[in-house]
């Protein structure tokens, strides 16, 4: 098999293209830093001349010089893995073609295998046929023109295969290094990787003169090809400067980045709002279709209280998750993101951080495990490990079916000052609140664990783009997709382990002579292994203002967030005589405490469990990346703890103020 490399700068459009090549569906957005890890997959046409050939994503580089862990991923496959690769496509940011073309020579300098380029963004140039042929000719190297967002793949695959099909052996001999040259990069003592992974039998034949003739020879050349034809672009620049002055305005790019994350909170209710009653009414109706048709035994309570209630209790958010990443997708194509970091640099530099630290913060809305994985783009080893640590408190998509469960129920939808919902204000509030202490938690570990200099922020500022719609649709199938898997497998297996378990062992047959059917369904839960399990930890509970029932989903959601949702489905399906008539929803509004007489779930309980939610550390899968990331189970442990009890008092204070 034969493996390509996809080598760039950042943000040049290589996941992309790879998207193109592979068939994948790689993250991909307009500001530099999303891609921070290797990515391989088979290419999409399977083979070449029976020959198979994978295609890897490299995170991108601005030189062979790595300043951060990304980049010191890409630095040793090509210094020191090189042959192992047979082809490398570099691909070139015509916003940034002379920067490129530097690193363009760098690779030629150190690869032992054959280089083709892919110049994107042509829609910003409009390259012709004959300047492509042109720069090929003072490249030396196959050269094909794109815009990766709007050309079709037919055209990218018949390059590919025309260049893969012609690949020359290349010796490994005879490769040129000048030491003089070397050591005008200034290597620092932190990028000696650069030097002690150049190959053993490469040697020295080049004169420094004749490496510098070289790339003026180039650079004049390529400059010279493409110097007339940057009106286009340069009015694409004019636009986004003057879109600038507004956009990282110091007041007024505030109001623009709080109106638009407003408004993304608020679609997520406004839009998917008809979308969840329609789900939910169609389990509710479904549950009520086919119990007629199962026994009166216990498998009619596994599918309609353990499937049914537990499994579509979580699949009715689908739609918001759809919409939030949808919405992000947008945002991150249109090159906002970088605007916002350069926005929020000066407050997180308050705390401790930079602006580089935003961008791994963005990606906690989605889920902590990339976002985790993002900040290996922060150079700076201190910023990079307080990020890390609170990156989970970042409100993350797991947390969205609960937040939407609990507001859309106990927090009444009115208007304020005539066009702002509450709902999608307490929704906004949540995720200001852990966005604000997950600050506050990296300021008190760079003021103690983690102590240091904040380092600068340097950023790429690419131009404004039009959105693609359709990749932003594809982004949202995909995660619905996913999201989907997960309901029907981990959320499915939960559902009735947590069915069973509420069901048995279950009372003694004589505890029920005389009860009402509302009884008789009490005591089977109390007398269940969940009920005993749930009892147990109540006492720690109450101060919370939660029941067991609650405690049960809190413990169950510490493997996924949204388990909370199913489980709590489950078990009041099963307390309910009429289960198959109501939604969740419906049940927690209307369950008494049988003592008083009293709603069991009201707003301070609500608020309770959401603060609770916003802090607490409930995902193994986080804590697995954090150990692997940090090298140390003593991390994660730590982590769980402070956050854990922080959930804890929180909570307990919001409903001891709040009853």
């Amino acid at each position: 098999m034969r493996t390509t490399l996809l080598v760039g700068f950042p943000n040049s459009g290589k996941s992309t293209i790879f998207n193109m090549l592979t068939g994948q569906l790689r993250k991909v957005s307009n500001y530099s830093g999303v891609t921070v890890d290797s990515a391989k997959a088979e290419y999409l046409s399977n083979s070449i001349n029976d020959i198979k050939l994978s295609v890897v994503d490299l995170p991108g580089i601005y030189s062979l010089v790595p300043t951060s862990l990304d980049e010191g991923v890409t630095t040793a496959a090509l210094i020191k893995e090189t042959s192992k690769f047979d082809t490398i496509i570099l691909v070139i940011d015509l916003d940034r073609f002379e920067a490129s073309l530097s690193l363009l020579l760098a690779i030629k300098e150190v690869a032992n295998t054959k280089i083709i380029a892919i110049i994107n963004k042509n829609d910003h140039l409009h390259f012709s046929p004959e300047h492509t042929k042109k720069l090929s000719t003072y490249l030396g190297l196959p050269v094909f023109t794109m815009s990766a967002l709007n050309d079709d793949e037919k055209s990218l695959d018949y390059f590919i295969r025309q260049n893969i099909e012609s690949n020359d052996e290349l010796s490994a001999k005879g490769k040129a290094f000048d030491l003089r040259t070397i050591k005008k990069l200034k290597i620092s003592e932190g990028s000696q990787v650069f030097l002690k992974n150049i190959p053993p039998d490469n040697y020295i034949i080049a004169t420094e003169k004749e490496i510098i003739d070289e790339i003026k020879t180039h650079q004049a050349a390529a400059r010279s090809t493409i110097q007339s034809m940057y009106k286009h672009s340069q009015a694409k620049t004019n636009f986004t400067q003057k879109l600038d002055s507004l956009i990282l305005h110091k007041f007024w790019g505030s109001v623009i980045f709080i109106l638009i994350f407003y408004f993304i909170f608020n679609s997520i209710y406004a839009w998917a709002g008809p979308l969840m009653d329609f789900s939910e009414t169609f389990f509710v109706r479904l549950g009520v279709f086919i119990s007629p048709y199962l026994p009166d035994n216990f498998i009619r309570s596994l599918v309609i209280d353990g499937v049914i209630s537990g499994v579509g209790g979580v699949i009715i958010f689908l739609p918001q998750i759809m919409i939030l990443f949808f919405l992000l997708s947008v945002l991150e194509q249109s090159g906002y993101i970088s605007r916002a970091a350069v926005l929020t640099d000066k407050v997180m530099s308050v705390f401790g951080l930079n602006g580089k630290a935003f961008l791994p913060y963005m990606s906690g809305f989605a889920c902590s495990i990339p976002a985790i994985m993002a900040a290996r783009s922060i150079p700076n080893q201190k910023e990079r490990a307080a990020t890390i640590m609170t990156i989970p408190m970042i409100t993350c998509s797991a947390r969205l079916p609960v937040y939407v469960l609990l507001i859309g129920t106990f927090i009444p939808s009115v208007k304020i000052w005539g066009f702002l919902n509450s709902q999608a204000l307490a929704f906004f509030f949540l995720y200001f609140l852990g966005t604000l202490f997950a600050l506050v938690a990296a300021k008190i570990f760079r003021l103690t664990l983690y102590k240091g200099e904040t380092g600068n922020f340097i950023i790429d500022l690419p131009h404004y783009e039009k959105p693609s719609i359709k990749f932003a649709f594809k982004q949202s199938l995909r995660k619905g997709s996913t999201f989907l898997k997960k309901a029907g497998t981990i959320i499915l297996g939960l559902s009735i382990l947590i069915w069973f378990l509420s069901s048995y062992p279950g009372p003694n047959a004589n505890d029920l002579i005389g009860k009402s059917d509302e009884q008789i369904s009490a005591i089977t839960l109390e007398g269940s292994a969940l009920g005993f399990t749930g009892k147990f930890i109540e006492p720690a509970l109450k101060p919370m203002g939660m029941n067991w029932k609650m405690g049960v989903g809190l413990l169950v959601a510490f493997g996924a967030r949204e388990l909370f949702v199913s489980t709590l489905g489950t078990i009041y399906a099963l307390g309910e005589v009429d289960e198959e008539s109501s939604s969740l929803r419906d049940r927690l509004s209307s369950e008494l405490d049988p003592k008083t007489g009293l709603p069991v779930f009201n707003t301070a309980v609500a608020w309770s469990i959401l603060i609770f939610f916003v802090f607490a550390l409930q995902c193994i899968s986080t804590l697995a990346i954090l150990k692997k990331e940090m090298g140390s189970w003593k991390y994660p442990a730590f982590m769980f703890v402070y956050m854990g009890g922080l959930g804890y008092i929180g909570a307990t204070l919001t409903y001891q103020f709040l009853k």
